[in-house]
């Protein structure tokens, strides 16, 4: 079937309508500048090109007079952005012209005709004659105008609404100008999140938070909106940080923004201020050191020289200096609430269904170290853990709320670890009984000791558990450290120093601190095991860069350690290598001996379990007397003994203890059987 010239114009000049205030606008432009050029004899006004225009150039052009008076209706998607950026005459209708480019076929036909091009790209020459010249009354005042609207740090270019492309390859009037295509979308009626930034973000409506936050931090963080400063709020996670954003958007009446800068690309800084602009957003950043490290601070610079609004941080550490030399910044402490004040925001949030009771209640407000925003949040995650099984909330549903709301900051140093022993499974002396029940009193009284009784105030600093295990290896230290763990209900996250230590100026630390913060909320106990890396001792005689970035890191572990609120157990073989200051810093020493021979045949009988099955008696006295071995190497003998008995498939009897015991001694390259491993 042929096309006819008529079909096609159809298509390329539908009718517009009143609404489309900027296809109207643009296309009045466009005569306008094209009439000038063939008047002028810029373009050659041949007869059958000029009936084609002619036919796309509708509605008809406009009067001279009335080209620079006209204004945008702040209804219409032009006039709106051009309140939201504050944008200028000539400005507005450049977004106009790019817009219509993008969906408008006529438009993009009259404009590469105007650039006698093939392709309607946009260049500042061709945008001169569109926009600038019907606004100025002489060439020159046009010629300035362009200039200052196009200047790189115009808000249209810093937060690329628009994009100037051939900056550093052509010259001015040939580069060429075009919209970002978020900002065509949200011209268009897509108002959600843009979708690079949405797997980062939240945007949050202007409601009234569930629990207030306190009025003193409220008060002066309303003070730095109100005059546009930067406003890091400090404390642990859950402190309810967040919350102080939600009321201040609340009161605003308008939506919150909050972006997580874990993983965020410096380009992504960029979005999260334009999205702002577009929703008219209170905007606040999660985990801020992470979003302006290396190049997101160059981006964040430049997109607040033109943001003139206040905008939150969180987590923001190491750059403070740099981003405080931005503009004014307000610092405000946000604390976790008293015991008590705890204990009632758990009672009121779990509501009266739940099978919680008052002593669980208490050690749930004792255990947890979170404040408003957490404990609003865990309390959530545990109604809906519970409905799930259409039971009420218990313990474990509280337990698994907060591990859920922590989990993904320790999965990057640490793993958490699955604790099956019991205490029958370890041989202990009356001394370090006492010493480990010590330690988890430490835990379950501390709010009744520091809080109550008034400790904390004398205290000060380091109100947390840190405790060094060391002994010769197999000794069951870290069997222990899982223990404690459980009789807390506590989980336990064994941090990986593989992952933790770096190369890199800084890295470790930046490691260890991820570690330490997550732990202080209280929702987990971390152990250290082989700790020697990280708390060996420092060197006054350096001789190279290894040995500064090693006291660099011992330093920072002094420094933790004094202000630490968490629960963290840290192993070592070699206490001799601990440097002498992180040893008075820990809450506790306790050397695990290498067991006697009494200790060692009970540590024999408890490691074959019950439901095994046995030939004769064992003399596990014998076993002793005969192999001079640590728990940890007793468990592996145990073990191949039973797999042994299983392939010959015989009851596990001394002949299998025996031969396993030997064949570990062997693997271990001993060069006699019977002595110590």
């Amino acid at each position: 079937m042929e096309v006819s010239p008529e079909h096609l114009l159809a298509f390329f000049t539908p009718n517009v309508d009143e609404r489309d205030q900027h296809l109207r606008r643009a296309r009045t432009l466009l005569e306008r500048a094209i009439r000038q050029r063939w008047a002028e004899g810029m373009i050659q006004r041949e007869a059958d090109t000029a009936a084609w225009v002619e036919r796309l150039m509708r509605p008809p052009a406009a009067a001279l007079e009335s080209v620079a008076e006209f204004a945008y209706d702040p209804q219409h998607p032009v006039g709106e952005l051009a309140v939201l950026l504050g944008l200028s005459p000539t400005e507005s209708d450049l977004l106009a012209v790019l817009l219509a480019i993008e969906t408008d076929p006529a438009s993009a036909r009259l404009v590469a005709y105007l650039a006698n091009s093939t392709t309607p790209a946009l260049t500042i020459d061709t945008l001169f004659e569109i926009a600038y010249r019907p606004r100025c009354a002489t060439f020159s005042d046009a010629q300035a105008l362009l200039y200052s609207d196009l200047a790189s740090d115009r808000a249209a270019r810093r937060l690329q609404f628009m994009i100037v492309e051939g900056v550093e390859t052509r010259p001015f009037l040939a580069q060429t100008v075009r919209l970002h295509p978020r900002l065509t979308a949200w011209m268009l009626g897509r108002r959600g999140l843009a979708a690079d930034l949405a797997p980062h973000a939240r945007l949050l409506p202007p409601e009234r938070p569930v629990e207030a936050p306190d009025p003193k931090v409220l008060e002066m963080a309303s003070h730095a909106l109100l005059y546009g400063r930067l406003l890091s709020l400090r404390g642990l996670a859950g402190t309810g940080r967040e919350l102080v954003f939600r009321a201040l958007a609340f009161d605003q009446g308008r939506p919150l923004l909050v972006v997580s800068g874990r993983g965020l690309e410096p380009d992504l800084i960029v979005a999260a201020f334009r999205e702002a602009v577009l929703h008219d957003a209170v905007l606040a950043f999660r985990n801020a050191d992470d979003a302006l490290a290396k190049d997101g601070i160059l981006r964040f610079r430049d997109c607040l020289a033109v943001y003139p609004r206040f905008v939150g941080l969180t987590g923001l550490d190491e750059a403070a200096a740099n981003v405080s030399a931005l503009r004014t910044t307000v610092e405000i402490d946000v604390a976790v609430p008293k015991f008590n004040e705890r204990e009632a925001l758990w009672r009121q949030h779990l509501g009266p269904g739940s099978a919680i009771s008052q002593g669980q209640l208490r050690e749930i407000s004792g255990l947890y170290n979170l404040g408003i925003g957490g404990i609003v949040e865990a309390c959530g995650r545990a109604h809906d853990l519970a409905a799930t099984e259409n039971k009420p909330i218990t313990r474990v549903h509280i337990s698994q709320a907060v591990r859920l709301m922590f989990d993904s900051d320790l999965a990057t140093v640490a793993r958490r670890a699955e604790v099956s022993q019991t205490w029958d499974d370890v041989v202990l002396t009356e001394d370090m009984i006492e010493s480990i029940r010590g330690l988890i009193d430490r835990i379950a009284f501390r709010n009744e000791v520091l809080g109550d009784w008034g400790f904390a105030r004398k205290v000060g600093k380091g109100l947390g558990l840190t405790a060094l295990f060391s002994g010769q290896p197999g000794t069951g230290k870290s069997m222990v450290a899982g223990l404690i763990a459980r009789e807390l209900g506590l989980d336990l996250y064994v941090v990986d120093l593989s992952r933790v230590m770096s190369k890199w100026l800084g890295e470790t630390e930046k490691n260890l601190a991820r570690a330490f913060d997550a732990a202080e909320t209280g929702h987990v106990m971390l152990l250290f095991d082989e700790a020697d890396t990280v708390l060996g001792k420092r060197t006054t005689n350096m001789q190279g860069a290894n040995d500064r970035h090693a006291n660099l890191e011992t330093n920072f572990i002094l420094a933790r350690l004094e202000a630490f609120q968490g629960i963290a157990i840290f192993t070592t073989n070699i206490p001799s290598a601990v440097d002498p200051a992180v040893m008075r810093r820990m809450s506790a020493h306790i050397a695990f001996p290498f067991p006697d021979i009494e200790s060692r045949a009970e540590l024999w009988r408890r490691m074959i379990p019950a439901e095994t099955p046995t030939s004769g008696a064992i003399d596990f006295a014998k076993l002793a007397r005969t192999f001079e071995l640590s728990g940890g190497y007793i468990r592996n003998v145990v073990l191949r003994a039973a797999y042994l008995a299983a392939r010959e498939g015989t009851p596990l009897g001394a002949s299998h203890l025996e031969r396993a015991a030997r064949g570990e001694y062997g693997e271990r390259g001993a060069l006699s059987v019977g002595g110590r491993l």
